[in-house]
């Protein structure tokens, strides 16, 4: 048996407010955790090639370092 949720309705600013007159009802916490857990992803899924390109350049810079400091003059 699947239960649907409620609190998926609601606009995040009337979830907050709606937690704010029933603080004791963890339900609310849950469905802001839910959202920010479904943000977190996709955030994470736009931001993976700029992750990837800075790793590349992080080694890039590390090998230049290391070319300097082993082979000047």
């Amino acid at each position: 048996m699947t239960r649907e949720n409620q609190l998926a309705a609601l606009s995040d600013n009337d979830l907050v407010a709606a937690h704010a007159i029933q603080a004791v009802n963890n339900h609310f916490i849950s469905e802001m955790l839910r959202r920010h857990k479904n943000v977190s992803e996709d955030i994470g899924r736009r931001i993976w090639w700029l992750n990837l390109f800075l790793l590349f350049f992080t080694v890039a810079i590390a090998g230049l370092t290391f070319v300097q400091v082993w082979f000047h003059d």
